[in-house]
């Protein structure tokens, strides 16, 4: 799902964000011809896990650790950004944005997905007990407002459900040039 709606370019240079293990990285990597992959998790088992579904994929994919408050990737190096059910981990979603900004070349594009959490999920429960009056997640309109500061639009937020039937929002901005 996320992937299709990236629409991954021949030649694309993608960051994904909470990589997990890697399964949007493999599918990135193999999506057109000349695609390159940074894909970035804090979690070790991640990264290795990661690393070994892409084996073959050789120097096309590289593993890293980091987060998306700092991503070990040159200014302006990237063309698509994805950050798929990681978002809402973000320490710093706002310093976040300005990171993806960062590597993001003119023109690049962002692809953010988040669990569409129901009101009674755990989720939105401990983040309502954290004080917040709601989670900050991919389909949060203070999100939308963050990046037309950072000078991102074309702007669309979808709420799709992916192959298991679970609702997620769909956030796609591109970088102005």
């Amino acid at each position: 799902m996320v992937v299709e709606r990236a629409e991954v370019r021949a030649g694309d240079r993608v960051v994904d964000i909470g990589c997990g293990p890697g399964e949007s990285v493999a599918l990135a990597a193999a999506a057109a011809p000349g695609v390159q992959v940074v894909a970035v998790d804090p979690v070790f088992w991640f990264r290795l896990a990661t690393a070994l579904r892409t084996l073959g994929r050789g120097r096309a994919v590289r593993v890293r650790r980091g987060a998306a408050e700092g991503l070990p990737v040159p200014d302006g190096w990237a063309t698509l950004v994805v950050s798929i059910n990681a978002f809402h981990h973000w320490e710093d979603r706002r310093g976040g944005l300005a990171e993806v900004r960062r590597v993001l070349g003119s023109g690049g594009r962002l692809v953010l997905v988040d669990e569409d959490f129901p009101e009674d999920h755990q989720h939105t429960r401990f983040h309502r007990e954290a004080g917040e009056d709601a989670p900050v997640d991919a389909g949060s309109p203070v999100v939308r407002e963050w990046l037309g500061e950072l000078g991102f639009g074309g702007m669309t937020l979808e709420r799709a459900e992916d192959a298991g039937g679970t609702p997620h929002h769909v956030l796609c901005a591109v970088l102005a040039t």
